[in-house]
């Protein structure tokens, strides 16, 4: 008799258990605008982790790779949340300043244009810092009205924005796959193969730089909890203290490796046919 309570004793905390967790939400990929608007739904629901989802994964590792880039977008996404709870008001400011300028300022920001000095160059990533790591995702849901596709081929969709291609002059697209569409990862851009990963080396390289990110980001949130960092100011200037020597010491390994790939291929023995 106590045996067999005990089952049943069990059985009822496991049904319990399991009717708690509920399913992941799903979100659409049947057509190119559900891709964009699954985005912003995730954005909406807080679910910023999975927006790695909606991108094509061509093998395994890609996918493996991914899923890490998801969790540094959630973790982007909880510091963003303290933000708005800890500065509010300077929050509200950045996005009025982006609003009036219709984004023209961080555009300058990442071309170094607008009159600056080369050496305000360290100023223009802070700034830049902060504005991304302070609210990541509020383009998105502010500006969805914005985001459009349009025709390239049957299988192929290019994104817009403000009704300009993205990624001028090669384009962000949209490509249908044999389980729905996805954002491709833009292999077209110049030198985008030489960047991304091809070997397992490769793949652990850029999965340590995401990784990093993601602690990171989640120390950043920690010091705007817990009032170590006072300002969105001061967030920018943290970013870069955080991420400057790892983002480094990647590149310099990531440069290091291609050496040796290069090597390897100019010191291997050239095969020649046979003369019949």
């Amino acid at each position: 008799m106590l045996r067999a309570g005990m089952v049943l004793m069990w059985g009822l905390i496991v049904g319990l258990l399991a009717g708690c967790s509920k399913a992941p939400r799903e979100y659409s990929r049947s057509s190119p605008e559900n891709v964009l608007e699954s985005a912003v739904l995730m954005v909406e629901n807080k679910e910023a982790t999975r927006l790695s989802e909606l991108v094509y994964a061509e093998n395994v590792q890609m996918r493996s790779l991914l899923n890490q880039v998801g969790l540094a977008l959630g973790a982007m996404e909880e510091l963003s949340r303290a933000v708005a709870e800890k500065f509010p008001e300077e929050l509200a400011a950045m996005r009025a300043q982006i609003e009036a300028d219709g984004g023209q300022s961080i555009v300058e920001q990442l071309t170094g244009r607008g009159g600056r000095a080369a050496a305000d160059a360290g100023e223009r990533f802070r700034e830049l810092a902060k504005r991304i790591f302070a609210d990541p995702y509020g383009w998105l849901s502010q500006h969805r009205d914005k985001l459009d596709v349009i025709y390239v081929a049957d299988d192929s969709y290019g994104v817009m924005y403000d009704g300009e291609v993205l990624l001028q002059p090669w384009g962000l697209l949209i490509q249908q796959k044999e389980d729905g569409w996805y954002l491709m990862l833009p292999t077209n851009l110049p030198g985008a193969r030489q960047i991304l990963p091809d070997t397992e080396d490769e793949y652990m390289l850029w999965g340590s730089l995401f990784k990093t990110l993601e602690n990171g980001v989640r120390d950043m949130t920690g010091d705007v909890r817990g009032g170590r960092t006072t300002s969105m100011n001061q967030l920018g200037q943290s970013a870069v203290e955080k991420f400057a020597i790892p983002a480094v010491m990647v590149m310099y390994a990531w440069g290091k490796h291609r050496e040796a790939m290069q090597e390897a291929a100019r010191n291997q023995p050239v095969q020649t046919q046979p003369v019949p």
